[in-house]
């Protein structure tokens, strides 16, 4: 598992390790800037390149500027250039200068990026807030426009570390080498696209100061699938492992319905039923005879006796399931609204909600429907919107727009604060990188490619994330699990095939390989 700061945690660890465990400040920067000659060592050559070192005045120019140092002392040409007024320098910055100039390295005031083949960009840091304009703006234009290699020290210059937004522009780098944890931004877009190759350095801050902050955003790595992944009992049978219905599918649309219970049955869950419209028995039996299925045909709410008997039939199968997921091609008709009013009264077992369902809860919110089973009111453009919390939500970003009313580019802005729009439930908010918000923690996912974006992919991540949740996983590690799987299938049916040609179907396969 991989910690992942916001710029204030980011400091926070700084500051921890250098005041309260006493670690030098000029010790952790020394270090930095091993690290990033290391980096840049990987690939120059001594012979061939040239290296500029681009400082801003703060410790992230220090950091550049014994970086220089380090580069220049192993026999490589180096000039460390300064942007801004050195008697502004911070005193790590003015004590590194006077070293490098001690040993002779060349510190300039001008420079023509152009003529230097590698560059290190130790601008701004972390601590940036604001839009880069003026001389600064310019300098990192340069930078772009110089056919050189970059690299980044911490984070490229102009990016948010919390949100991954560009601050008016930014360098884009080849390298990132950033210190001890890595940053949101450099994993979130569009940061990430700036970051290039990220590195996460060890400086020497302690493992006590990085659990006394506790980062609230993590990433799941590969070796973490064994340790999180329920366990199965030896003496044990289907009823040991959950079951899961799944209300999906509608006259015109079959698909959905198989992908979701499908998924459900490949993590683990031991029994599946699915509510579905009659059209689609044929193709469910014969494709997963596994699952069980309960049908209806469209006329269930035709008269007062019929709908009545409908509610009935809905609440057994309700009673009967451990886990739901509510949606995937649902449709937004009479039923698949009336349908969703029942389950929103379930308040005893986790219920995921995605596609249809999504949409139609929107509209739910939109009118400021009342429950009157429960006294519930979902109040329109609320702030945030309250929603049970044994809910899951997996909202793409145009669902996203549709429940919280807001634009999909404000979304996308900040994808970390969009998150807290929502209050209550778990919310899986997807996009090429999806966050798993439980309040006050986060997950990130990394894994992943283009290959998932095709139809059916979201249909399969539903019943993953029902699979695992069927299976007593709580909430936020089951979301956050089944996101990251979800993604890894891509990443190996890639390895051996073409990005293109993936299906919602190869999602299933691949995960065969994956669970233990």
């Amino acid at each position: 598992m991989q910690y992942i700061a916001d710029a204030d945690e980011a400091k926070k660890i700084d500051g921890v390790s250098i005041y309260k465990i006493g670690i030098p400040s000029f010790v952790l920067m020394e270090r930095a800037s091993l690290s990033v000659a290391e980096c840049v060592c990987t690939f120059a050559k001594k012979e061939i390149d040239r290296i500029l070192v681009v400082c801003g005045m703060g410790n992230n120019g220090g950091d550049g500027a014994a970086c220089g140092r380090i580069l220049a002392e192993a026999g490589f040409e180096v000039e460390i250039l300064l942007l801004g007024q050195e008697e502004k320098a911070s005193e790590e910055m003015k004590q590194q200068l006077f070293i490098a100039r001690n040993l002779s390295v060349p510190v300039i005031t001008t420079a023509k990026p152009s003529e230097y083949t590698v560059i290190v960009d130790a601008v701004f840091g972390i601590g940036l807030s604001r839009d880069i304009t003026g001389n600064y703006a310019d300098w990192i234009q340069k930078i772009n426009q110089a056919e050189a290699i970059v690299v980044a020290v911490d984070i490229p210059s102009g990016i948010d570390a919390s949100s991954g937004k560009v601050l008016g522009t930014a360098v884009k780098a080849d390298y990132t080498v950033t210190f001890g944890v890595n940053k949101r931004g450099l994993v979130l877009f569009p940061g990430m696209q700036y970051a290039g190759n990220v590195i996460v350095a060890d400086i020497g801050f302690p493992k006590k100061a990085i659990e006394e902050v506790m980062p609230k955003a993590v990433s799941y790595e590969k070796e973490d699938i064994l340790s999180l992944f329920p366990k199965r009992i030896p003496r044990s049978n289907k009823g040991s492992y959950g079951k899961t219905l799944v209300i999906a599918g509608s006259e015109q649309m079959s698909g959905a319905a198989f992908f979701a219970a499908a998924a459900a049955y490949r993590m683990g869950s031991g029994l599946v039923k699915i509510v579905t419209h009659e059209n689609n028995r044929t193709m469910l039996q014969a494709n997963l005879p596994e699952a069980l299925l309960c049908t209806y045909d469209g006329t269930e709410l035709s008269s007062a006796k019929e709908q009545e008997t409908f509610v009935k039939r809905v609440s057994e199968e309700i009673e009967w399931a451990t886990t739901i997921v509510i949606g995937p091609g649902l449709g937004k008709s009479e039923i698949a609204a009336f349908m969703l009013k029942q389950v929103y009264k379930v308040k005893n077992i986790p219920v995921l909600i995605d596609a249809d369902g999504l949409n139609i809860l929107a509209e739910f919110v939109r009118d400021g429907m009342v429950l009157e089973e429960t006294g519930d009111c979902l109040e329109p453009n609320g702030s945030p919107l309250c929603l049970p919390e044994n809910f899951v939500l997996t909202p793409h970003l145009k669902e996203m727009s549709r429940l919280i009313g807001k634009d999909t580019e404000q979304i996308k802005e900040d994808m970390v604060a969009s998150c807290k729009a929502v209050s209550g439930p778990v919310l899986v908010l997807k996009d090429a990188r999806t966050i798993v918000s439980g309040g006050s923690r986060f997950y990130i996912n990394q894994s992943g490619n283009n290959a998932l974006a095709k139809g059916g992919s979201g249909d399969v991540l539903s019943g993953i994330i029902g699979g695992l949740l069927a299976l007593k996983m709580p909430a936020f590690e089951a979301a956050s699990l089944g996101v990251y799987l979800h993604g890894l299938t891509a990443e190996e049916y890639v390895k051996k095939r073409g990005f293109s040609s993936m299906l919602a179907t190869d999602i299933l396969e691949e995960l065969k390989n994956l669970l233990p």
